[in-house]
C-alpha cells in the first residue's frame, strides 16, 4: 500500500546537494568588449551542456562545513533527461530523476519517496545568456585555464560591485561547456559553497543498467509526497505587497499566490532577482506558532530574516547575504496605493 509521507526531511537530504553554484584587473574597452562576447558564448555553452551530454561523475560539494560526495549518471535521449544520483557517505541512499517524477531509496531507513518532478534549475545555475544586465552589479571576467578531474577547463569569474551578493568562480570544460567546478564567494574571495568533479567519463549513450538503483527495495516501505496544494483561485484574493526598497538591481521577477508545506492557507509569494541572486519573500495570516523565524538565520550561504506586520508573517530567504534578506525583509509592506483601488 503508498501511503503519504510528508518529505521535509528528504528533500533537506537533496535539495541542495546539487546546488552548482581574482579581483579584476582594468580592460580597455576594446577588450572589455570581446571578453563580454566570449564570456556570454561559455555561459551559453555551459547552460546547454548541463541538459544535453551523458556522463558519469564523481563530484564533492561543500557547505557550512560539511563536506559531501555523490556519483551521478546523466542521460539524455529523444524522451528527455534521466539522472541518478548516489550517495557515497556509506549510507547507500541513491535518487532517481525520471522524467516526471523523482524516487528517492533510502536503505538507512527500508524507506524509498516518490514525488513529481520539478523543474531542474540549480544545475547549472541560471546564468542568463544576455549578460550586459549582469555588469550593473557585477564584474565579469576570463581568468585563464586549468584541469579539473583531467579535463581543461575554462575559468570565469563573477564577482560583485556591492555587499549585496555573492560573487562566483567557474570552471566550464573546454570541449563540451559542462560546468566541472564552482566557488561561491563573499567578500574577500573567501569560498562558503565549493562544488568539484573529481572523476567525469563522457558517453555517446548510457546503459538503462547505470540508471536503475542498486539497491533491493522490495521489502522496503513506499511513501508517495503528497502533490503540491494549489493556492484557490477565488476573485477575493489579491496581491497587496510589495517590497519598498532593494538593493540595487534588484527588481520584481514574480508575485503570486501558491501554498506552503503543512499549510493550508494561501500565501503571497514574490520574488525579486539581479539577474543572478534570487530572493523569495512569503507573507501569510499571523498563526500562532513557534516555528515563524523573527530575526535572522542562515544555513551555509542561504540566509532568511522572518518578521510581524500588521497581522501578518513576512518571511525573507534567497542565496544572497544577510543585509540583503534584511533590506528587504524590513521594508515590505501593504500596497496601500492597491487597497485604494479595491
Amino acid at each position: 500500500m503508498v501511503r503519504t509521507f510528508h518529505i521535509t526531511d528528504y528533500q533537506q537530504l537533496f535539495k541542495r546537494l546539487v546546488i552548482f553554484v581574482s579581483l579584476l584587473m582594468p580592460l580597455s574597452l576594446a577588450l572589455a568588449d570581446q571578453n563580454q562576447t566570449e564570456i556570454q558564448s561559455w555561459l551559453k555553452k555551459m547552460h546547454s551542456a548541463a541538459h544535453g551530454l551523458n556522463y558519469e561523475g564523481i563530484f564533492v560539494y561543500s557547505q557550512h562545513n560539511q563536506l559531501s560526495s555523490m556519483k551521478i549518471i546523466h542521460s539524455v535521449d529523444d524522451k528527455g533527461e534521466r539522472e541518478r544520483l548516489i550517495s557515497m557517505d556509506g549510507s547507500g541512499r541513491e535518487v532517481i530523476r525520471d522524467h516526471n517524477k523523482v524516487t528517492c531509496y533510502m536503505p538507512d531507513r527500508h524507506s524509498v519517496v516518490v514525488e513529481k518532478s520539478r523543474a531542474h534549475n540549480n544545475y547549472p545555475p541560471r546564468f542568463p545568456i544576455d549578460i550586459q544586465a549582469l555588469e550593473k552589479n557585477y564584474y565579469l571576467s576570463l581568468a585563464g585555464k586549468g584541469k579539473v578531474a583531467g579535463y581543461i577547463s575554462q575559468k570565469i569569474t563573477i564577482l560583485p560591485k556591492d555587499k549585496f551578493r555573492y560573487g562566483y568562480h567557474l570552471w566550464v570544460e573546454e570541449k563540451t561547456g559542462l560546468l566541472l567546478k564552482t566557488h561561491l564567494v563573499v567578500e574577500g574571495d573567501t569560498p562558503v559553497e565549493q562544488f568539484m568533479f573529481t572523476q567525469l567519463r563522457f558517453h555517446d549513450r548510457i546503459s538503462e543498467a547505470l540508471l536503475k538503483p542498486g539497491v533491493d527495495s522490495s521489502k522496503f516501505n513506499w511513501y508517495e509526497a503528497p502533490a503540491k496544494k494549489q493556492a484557490p483561485t477565488s476573485s477575493k484574493i489579491e496581491l497587496n505587497w510589495l517590497g519598498k526598497q532593494l538593493p540595487a538591481g534588484f527588481l520584481p521577477d514574480m508575485k503570486r499566490m501558491t501554498t506552503l508545506p503543512e499549510n493550508l492557507m494561501p500565501v503571497e509569494h514574490l520574488i525579486f532577482s539581479d539577474g543572478l541572486a534570487t530572493v523569495s519573500v512569503f507573507i501569510e495570516d499571523m498563526m500562532d506558532s513557534e516555528n515563524n523565524l523573527r530575526g535572522g538565520s542562515h544555513m551555509g550561504a542561504v540566509h532568511a530574516f522572518g518578521r510581524a506586520v500588521d497581522d501578518h508573517y513576512v518571511t525573507v530567504i534567497g542565496e544572497v547575504p544577510y543585509v540583503t534578506v534584511k533590506m528587504i525583509g524590513e521594508s515590505v509592506s501593504l500596497d496601500t496605493k492597491s487597497l485604494k483601488k479595491q
